[in-house]
């Protein structure tokens, strides 16, 4: 008989064709493997009982890298060929697109080659192999071949070829192969007068570095700014130029054991550490034995192994972390290529270690953490993305359906027949530059994945950029465009990630965060929505508060606070001095309309004023937020606080959650001299309890057994443990929180794509 085998998942570019060539050697098969733009092909000639033991050997003993979502079998298969040995055949084209994988980190094979004198790879930063290296980041166009990546300028040396072409060889087909003689080489130039070093660029770049010198350094996907984190001035030299004053820095150190000498690491954060993907894991800190500048005021810090050979060769000779910071000017993309990073970084590096291959594929740093009892995507980019997610029952059939997301740490996400891709991480949309980054990488996902966009949805609120951009795009193209609200669109991507149905029953999502339009043109933040893909009753909220001065209001707490002393008429001391509050009176007192917002996120920005965080503006979003939990970390007897009391009472009607009980309470303990990081837990102790007894009384209501949190306030550990400890003595309530999608804005735009298509499928419009 013959059989034709078509193999959907990650199976490019990871060995999986010598593994499936292995295997047909050893069970005496003839035929042939391929990659097209589907996926692997196998053709084989072989008897019932051959064919069922090589899919049993198939499935059972992967490759490491290797991930099988569907496999279909022709079974009689026609074919015009006899074949006589089993090959590897060329790669060939369809009309779907295979899936693309993310960058992987150096391997342990690679790692011991680069360190190993006797190997001819001794010290190349450019060391990869099938299991490990560059990806996503290096790809132009599908079947994934050499030609199709940036790699295709660099010609293999006879011995390179030779790997390339052997299947028993762990380079077999590792598209960027390379080593010293043939492949890409590094460069080390000085900013002020461009002199190239090129010999001894390791060595001397660590000697630079150890002298105080701040590099710019050309990985994977994207330049970073590097320097040594136990050299204060250098540090405080970073952040003056790159005017970052107060957001913490990640930090790359050689291994676990140097992580440990900083922070606690748990068996789950090791892991993670450790992985292909090798994050940005944030990891408590067990001691200050680094400058405060690394992450001021600060109870965690962000660590990541070295994973790339470059990184690798660095960090074998330092005895220090290095601050790894992104390459870029303040709200602009990653820089990626040689001549812009030396136009637009030299104001703030002394050095540029650079090489000559090409970045065809900005992607930064992906950013996790390990909160109750799972890993929390907080940036999803390098190493993660573009990964896919199945599609759930009832979402059959939506290829072509494009979601451009929100603002604020913007990803879109693309139905294709077979996946739903979501893309890396692009940024804000506040300048040209991250615009322009934005369009860049929906052409490309719309080439790899060989997609024609067939439908939009975009955020409601008109002045996103990606908004805009969904809106002219439906207007050229005569395509429907779907606008979805905000923060229904936060629980629908997180139903879909855990691969709910459409028909799903509805569900309680509570979601908060910074802000987002609602369907009353208010900015909310503090929802309870009764919701299903289809659609979303709002039946409970935080109450509304106006936003003084607009958008400034979301940079400058004070005003926040004052909002809410308006609000209630609360007498607080010298609170606001110096602040043009008879403005604001004069404001109020007009009746003038005035934005107002339900949102939590402002909430802990009004109470970090309160305390002292933040007294005049933010210089990163959520940081008056993240000064508050860190405060919170603090409260020594934690079990002995009972937070603060609230009264909500839950109607059949509108049910709004007031503050004022809140304020009375916390302004009281201030006037008697309780210690500040007190308040601040038994605020987020206040927070968990209102949220977990609002969950009950409208359970009570409308009889769901489901409730999704979401919205970037669950990013913060502290609250989201407090809630989770609570729920887990509530036994008839289903919790469900994103894990492999961020919490905050970053999903969006997953929810938004859930939305439309369900929509489409139910009521085609």
């Amino acid at each position: 008989m013959s059989a034709k085998i078509n193999i959907i998942g990650a199976v490019q570019g990871v060995g999986f064709r010598p593994f499936v060539y292995k295997i047909a050697q050893q069970i005496e098969l003839f035929g042939e493997v391929y990659n097209d733009s589907v996926g692997v092909v196998v053709v084989l000639q072989c008897t019932q009982l051959q064919l069922d033991k090589f899919l049993t050997l198939l499935i059972d003993d992967l490759p490491s890298l290797a991930e099988i979502i569907d496999i279909h079998i022709e079974d009689n298969y026609q074919h015009d060929q006899t074949y006589k040995t089993f090959s590897i055949g060329t790669s060939r084209k369809g009309d779907i697109s295979a899936m693309v994988l993310p960058d992987a980190c150096l391997c342990e094979d690679c790692m011991a080659d680069i360190t190993s004198r006797c190997n001819r790879r001794y010290g190349y930063a450019f060391t990869n192999c099938t299991n490990c290296g560059p990806r996503f980041s290096f790809i132009k166009g599908i079947p994934y071949d050499r030609k199709s990546t940036s790699m295709s300028v660099f010609s293999m040396c006879l011995t390179c070829e030779k790997e390339y072409q052997d299947p028993n060889d762990r380079r077999f087909h590792a598209q960027p192969n390379a080593c010293p003689d043939c492949g890409p080489q590094l460069q080390l130039i000085s900013a002020a007068d461009k002199d190239v070093v090129a010999n001894d660029i390791i060595e001397k770049t660590v000697s630079l570095l150890k002298n105080g010198k701040i590099i710019a350094i050309k990985g994977i996907g994207g330049f970073h700014l590097a320097c040594l984190a136990n050299i204060e001035t250098a540090i405080t030299t970073l952040r003056r130029r790159k005017h970052r004053k107060h957001k913490p820095f990640a930090l790359m150190a050689k291994n676990i054991t140097m992580v440990k000498a900083y922070c606690f690491v748990s068996k789950q954060e090791e892991s993670l550490l450790t992985s292909k993907a090798s994050p940005i894991v944030l990891l408590a800190k067990n001691n200050a034995l680094l400058p405060t500048q690394v992450a001021p005021k600060q109870k965690c810090l962000g660590f990541m192994l070295p994973y790339s050979p470059l990184h690798y060769l660095l960090l074998q000779a330092l005895d220090v972390p290095l601050v790894l910071t992104s390459g870029n000017q303040s709200h602009c993309p990653q820089i990626i290529d040689n001549q812009e990073a030396l136009n637009e970084l030299s104001n703030i590096a002394d050095y540029f270690l650079m090489h000559n291959r090409n970045i065809v594929n900005r992607v930064d740093d992906s950013v996790v953490q390990y909160v109750s009892g799972a890993t929390r995507v907080i940036r999803r980019a390098r190493g993660y993305a573009p990964t896919s997610l199945s599609i759930p029952k009832g979402f059959e059939g939506c290829a072509g359906l494009l979601a451009v997301g929100a603002e604020l740490k913007n990803t879109f996400c693309l139905f294709t027949d077979s996946q739903v891709i979501i893309s890396q991480h692009i940024g804000d949309l506040k300048t040209l530059e991250s615009y322009q980054d934005f369009q860049n990488n929906i052409r490309l996902y719309q080439q790899l994945y060989q997609t024609n966009i067939k439908g939009l949805a975009c955020d409601l609120h008109p002045d996103y950029l990606s908004s805009k951009y969904a809106q002219n795009y439906a207007q050229k193209h005569g395509v429907k465009l779907a606008k979805i609200q905000h923060h229904h669109a936060h629980i629908a991507a997180c139903l879909f990630e855990y691969g709910k149905p459409l028909n799903s029953n509805k569900v309680l999502g509570i979601v908060w965060d910074g802000m987002g339009l609602g369907g009353d043109n208010s900015l909310w933040g503090g929802e309870f929505l009764l919701a299903d893909y289809l659609g979303f009753n709002r039946i409970a909220q935080f109450e509304y508060i106006p936003l003084l001065g607009g958008d400034k209001a979301t940079n400058e707490p004070w005003r926040i606070m004052y909002a809410y002393v308006k609000k209630h008429g609360l007498t607080t001391k010298d609170c606001f001095s110096g602040k043009p509050t008879k403005a604001f009176d004069a404001l109020l007192a007009s009746k003038m309309p005035l934005y107002e917002t339900s949102s939590v996120g402002r909430l802990f920005d009004a109470v970090a004023y309160l305390l002292g965080i933040c007294p005049e503006n933010i210089s990163y979003e959520a940081q008056a937020a993240i000064e508050l939990e860190n405060l919170a970390s603090e409260c020594l007897q934690q079990d002995q606080q009972q937070g603060y009391d609230f009264n909500v009472k839950m109607t059949t009607e509108k049910n709004i959650i007031t503050t004022a009980k809140l304020w009375v309470a916390m302004l009281e303990d201030i006037k008697n001299k309780l210690p500040k990081e007190v308040i601040a837990y038994k605020f987020h102790l206040y927070l968990a309890k209102l949220l977990c007894d609002c969950a009950l009384q409208l359970q009570k209501q409308h009889g769901f057994d489901t409730i999704v949190l979401s919205g970037g306030v669950f990013n913060n550990r502290l609250l989201l443990e407090l809630v989770c400890n609570l729920f887990d003595k509530i036994t008839h309530i289903t919790l469900l929180i994103p894990a492999k999608i961020p919490m905050g804005d970053g999903g969006i735009s997953l929810g938004q794509a859930a939305i439309c298509a369900a929509r489409e499928k139910k009521y085609g419009k």
